[in-house]
């Protein structure tokens, strides 16, 4: 990935981050060996940029995609990282084999445990998006969260989403870590000027964009839907991203065919084409039925652009009324009623983007590398995590 050219993206300066906590001072300067699992690869910007800033404070991260890959003969470990880090939970047909290989996976966190390595799950979603067997998986997730040493969330309303899907009363083990934004992971050189050009989008629409992975669970259907009904004349509405499948791709085809001023580019975004389409909008859509933390709204604030989304999960901590059109994700008109208003607040959308890059820009991975090592550091010592001790301090950076 490559780091924009622009000062005006750059991360503040958080070369203090530690410098008012006695834990990180104080801590054993030894490099800890860390498992990420699992690692989806360079497409995962989230991964590939706590990763690198986590080696800046000397944590030395072994990527894996399966978990059986740190163990020989399934229950022998091949080594001895110091904490295993879950990011997202496997998924199994709860059939057949699919059920043995469940109960293999639950054993080997046990195991893990037997052999003294503390487990982190940083909670990025409360089911899998297309779970066809909820029950089974919230009692997965419920185990894990039994057998961790420390449980990562994005904010605190998705604590509490979090606590409540999961019937917990043990606060103690949530630590705080904001998401980092990504100011300084894609390019952005292309003015908007270009980026229309590009597009072939006249210079007077307002750009709706929905960027990213095209899956049902992020309520494209519903937006196209909302958008049929604003219909307005001077308005367009942009798709780019990779459908789940063909016959997903069909669905959303056959709906545009009854609405006007949508255009579609259905395949994988390239990082460096980010920008095209983030230029050439005016307000990104994150019409999710149901979320817990978005990486999309960091990217959207990284780019200064405002939001339409649900006050739903981790959003409300990152959005607000100066730069977002939020909405009860209850509300049957909540997403259209979103639309239109920010086509009647067209006049307030630049500042609302500035409101936003604003704001992201106090959530660094310099920040987020910082606070994990420190709840690594705990989890080894055997302390429970501190929310005073280890969440994240934007004004931190504010003053640096």
């Amino acid at each position: 990935m490559t780091e924009s050219p622009s000062d005006s993206r750059r991360e503040p300066d958080v070369s203090d981050v530690g410098a008012e906590n006695p834990d990180l001072d104080a801590r054993d300067a030894r490099t800890l060996s860390v498992v990420f699992v699992p690692y989806w690869g360079p497409g995962n910007p989230y991964q590939d940029a706590l990763i690198e800033h986590l080696s800046a404070v000397g944590v030395r991260v072994e990527k894996v995609r399966f978990l059986k890959e740190l163990f020989r003969w399934g229950v022998l470990l091949k080594g001895r990282p110091d904490v295993v880090h879950l990011h997202w939970l496997p998924v199994f047909r709860w059939r057949g084999a699919g059920l043995f290989r469940s109960l293999v996976c639950v054993c080997r966190w046990v195991l893990l445990r037997l052999y003294g390595i503390p487990l982190i799950w940083t909670i990025h979603n409360l089911a899998p998006h297309e779970s066809r067997h909820p029950t089974v998986d919230w009692l997965l997730g419920r185990i894990v969260i039994g057998l961790s040493s420390g449980l990562i969330v994005h904010g605190d309303s998705g604590k509490r989403l979090v606590m409540a899907n999961w019937r917990l009363g043990d606060r103690h083990r949530f630590v705080v870590i904001p998401h980092g934004n990504y100011m300084r992971n894609y390019p952005d050189t292309v003015s908007r000027a270009t980026a229309r050009r590009t597009l072939a989008l006249d210079d007077s629409n307002v750009a709706f964009l929905f960027l990213g992975a095209v899956r049902p669970y992020k309520g494209i259907l519903e937006l196209l839907e909302a958008f049929r009904r604003v219909a307005p004349a001077d308005a367009v509405l942009l798709i780019a991203g990779q459908p789940l499948n063909e016959d997903f791709r069909r669905r959303i085809e056959d709906m545009m065919a009854r609405v006007e001023h949508i255009r579609f580019y259905p395949g994988f975004v390239p990082d460096e084409e980010i920008q095209i389409y983030m230029n050439a909008s005016d307000i990104v859509v994150l019409p999710y039925r149901r979320v817990l933390s978005s990486g999309a709204a960091l990217l959207a604030m990284s780019f200064g652009k405002p939001c339409v989304a649900p006050s739903d999960g981790c959003l409300p901590d990152v959005l607000d009324d100066s730069g977002a059109f939020l909405y009860d994700p209850e509300d049957p008109t909540g997403l259209l009623d979103s639309l239109r208003h920010a086509v009647e607040a067209r006049d307030r959308l630049v500042e609302m983007g500035r409101h936003n890059r604003s704001k992201a820009a106090s959530w660094t991975w310099a920040q987020a590398a910082e606070a994990t090592r420190a709840l690594y550091e705990q989890c080894l010592s055997g302390r429970s995590p501190s929310r005073h001790e280890l969440r994240a301090d934007p004004q931190r950076s504010r003053r640096a």
